[in-house]
């Protein structure tokens, strides 16, 4: 039943195309060349009737088909590049995404001179003597084939098709081996296009080492590349000096890979850089204190390594852009001074297992807009100051577990835009549960000193919250009577408490509970 309904859907938007055709003409008639390009559009497609009329011997007015620039015939169930796409002359953009191309890549795809952008085909192995036929077609720009399967045999074609290839978007495509930069049979190769902006190779399986790599491309090309992300491959090696020649990088994803070594001295020179993520590698070392001088990073990722050391304001000299920041899992311990004042509003900080105390960090005092902070497992041993509770309304996720964090909740009227996660597991937090961190989707503040009822909760109504997690804490009294008002609770737990009376009937309304934990409390019948 949806193969046929896609079909219909893709044979009612041909004949509205045929409509458009037949009404278009300013003589009623049309050319011989007209009309088979017609007929070959219909046979390109799984007919159900819908279009038998289409025959030799009737008239028609193609001119409007002709003349398409955009052609979208994504996820149907087309095997091949349908032959009457060859006879659009105007066509610019063409996507196919979504279907089981395969066989010989059409030869006639050449012939598009106007071509810019071609969207997800499966690409086979190509036969090089077809390539002398398509060394006309000089205009495409934007080659898109995510998640597609592409041979190495294609490249020297597809290369070969444009003096713009401004993008180029292999991503998800089971590359392997060497990068597709340059083949010992290629008329030119990826070094040679001088306008080259966006090269995405994300996701195969590339495993050359990355000096060799950064090598390959021509001086034009570190002029002109803007986004290279060769982020989830195999590169293995060090990040080595020649990266800062690459003169107009804007952003570099390399995260997701084998990578180790340290970082150059010199990394500072990417000024133009506003992303950098290598994040999920085996760097090691220092941060360079040059990162400091690079004025235009907006995100800063470099987490799950295994770089050491002190950071310092230098490092952050002028990152006034920078906006996500996430330095987790490495051996690094930040030392700021107290009055320190940071050039930036970050929006996501996360520094999971960086060491941040003993002291609770001042400067996040100045940080006013976050929607995320991850900063648990971070050797902090103080009294969480009363500033730090006046929380973002715009906050989103918030991690302070297993620190040394004491103190108690002010009494503050706060309301989220959103329902947050709150994790403050494992920490010395006591005093009566605020009323506003009910007011989350995730709630974690098992491990702590928490005491007094959970009365608070008749005060409030939350179909968003599904998480609770309130174990090995003091709290004490009667269960409360209104749980009704959290109707998508998934997992409450309150084991470990000094909780009494009886369990309250309406748990009975709690459809989507599937794990309760009363065990270790003073609960009778």
């Amino acid at each position: 039943m949806k193969e046929n309904n896609r079909t219909v859907q893709t044979l009612n938007m041909l004949v509205l195309m045929y409509i458009l055709a037949v009404s278009g003409g300013s003589n009623g008639r049309c050319s011989e060349h007209e009309k088979q390009a017609l007929l070959k559009f219909k046979e390109g497609l799984i007919d159900y009737g819908n279009l038998a009329s289409w025959a030799i011997e009737k008239d028609c007015c193609s001119s409007s088909l002709l003349d398409l620039s955009h052609l979208d015939l994504s996820r149907n169930q087309y095997t091949k590049i349908p032959g009457f796409v060859g006879s659009l002359k105007e066509l610019v953009y063409l996507n196919l995404s979504g279907n089981s191309i395969s066989g010989i890549f059409p030869y006639w795809l050449g012939n598009l001179s106007r071509l810019l952008s071609l969207d997800d085909c499966e690409f086979p192995v190509v036969d090089p003597s077809s390539l002398s036929h398509i060394n006309s077609s000089k205009s495409l720009a934007v080659l898109q084939l995510i998640d597609s399967i592409v041979h190495s045999s294609t490249f020297p074609l597809l290369l070969n098709m444009s003096n713009k290839l401004i993008a180029l978007h292999l991503s998800k495509n089971h590359l392997n081996g060497t990068i597709p930069i340059s083949f010992a049979h290629m008329g030119s190769s990826l070094g040679n296009l001088c306008k080259l902006r966006t090269l995405l190779l994300n996701g195969n399986y590339i495993n050359e080492p990355l000096p060799v790599i950064l090598e390959k491309p021509s001086g034009c090309v570190k002029d002109s590349l803007q986004v290279l992300d060769l982020s989830v491959n195999q590169i293995k090696g060090s990040l080595p000096e020649i990266i800062t020649r690459f003169s107009s990088l804007k952003e570099l994803y390399l995260d997701d890979n084998k990578l180790d070594g340290v970082l150059p001295d010199n990394v500072g020179n990417l000024s133009s850089l506003a992303v950098l993520n290598l994040s999920r590698n085996k760097l090691t070392g220092s941060l360079p204190q040059s990162i400091g001088l690079m004025s235009g990073p907006k995100v800063l990722d470099v987490s799950s390594n295994s770089f050491n050391g002190f950071i310092s304001e230098i490092h952050f000299l002028k990152l006034s852009k920078l906006k996500f920041l996430t330095l987790s899992f490495n051996s690094l311990s930040l030392n700021f001074s107290s009055g320190w004042i940071p050039p930036f509003q970050l929006n996501t900080i996360n520094l999971r297992c960086c060491k941040l105390g003993p002291s609770f960090p001042v400067w996040l005092q100045t940080q006013r807009n976050f929607s995320h902070l991850d900063i648990p497992n971070s050797e902090i041993s103080d009294n969480i100051p009363n500033w730090f509770w006046r929380l973002p309304s715009n906050l989103l996720f918030l991690n302070l577990s297993f620190n040394n964090l004491s103190g108690k909740f002010p009494d503050l009227h706060l309301r989220f835009n959103s329902f947050p996660s709150v994790s403050l597991i494992s920490n010395k937090f006591h005093g009566s549960i605020p009323r506003f961190l009910f007011d989350t989707i995730v709630l974690n503040l098992s491990k702590n000193m928490f005491s007094g009822t959970l009365s608070t909760l008749c005060s409030l109504i939350n179909y968003n919250l599904n998480h609770v997690y309130l174990s090995d804490n003091q709290l004490s009294g009667n269960l409360p009577d209104c749980w009704m008002n959290f109707k998508q609770l998934v997992v409450l737990n309150l084991e470990s408490n000094s909780l009494s009376g009886v369990i309250p009937s309406p748990f009975g309304s709690l459809h989507k509970l599937q794990t309760l934990r009363l065990s270790n409390n003073s609960f009778f019948q």
